[in-house]
């Protein structure tokens, strides 16, 4: 199955008026929206766009995350920087945390994409570099 293009994975924590203006965002942008659902939060991140198999077993609920995610797919460059101006002009907070689906996090589940994102934002907001991971 080929991975699929031009879509953006969103986990919305925060509001109800964030996600309408989120999804109006991306809908205009022309990307395929996937709401990932708190009971999703620990499937990987591959399983979503087609690159990695659904797993069999529903993953070992835990707790949601207590923030929003948005891990895009399928873009890049410009498209990816006329979609982040948009969210941005259409009040979306620029603190929800976003990424995008690389060869190195296919796999990760949104736990350990939030808990990198987290990382790397103390790091950023501390003046540091985020440490190497092995």
């Amino acid at each position: 199955m080929p991975a699929v293009r031009g879509m953006v994975l969103y986990y919305n924590a925060a509001s109800p008026q964030e996600g309408k203006k989120a999804k109006a965002v991306f809908a205009t942008q022309g990307l395929r929206i996937r709401a990932v659902a708190p009971e999703e939060l620990g499937r990987p991140l591959g399983s979503f766009t087609g690159v990695l198999p659904v797993p069999e077993e529903a993953p070992t609920p835990r707790e949601p995350i207590g923030e929003s995610l948005m891990v895009f797919s399928g873009i890049g460059g410009p498209q990816l920087d006329r979609v982040l101006s948009a969210l941005l002009r259409a009040g979306v907070p620029r603190a929800v945390y976003k990424a995008i689906v690389t060869p190195g996090n296919v796999s990760w589940d949104f736990y350990q994409l939030y808990e990198e994102l987290k990382a790397e934002r103390a790091a950023v907001e501390g003046g540091s570099a985020p440490s190497e991971k092995v």
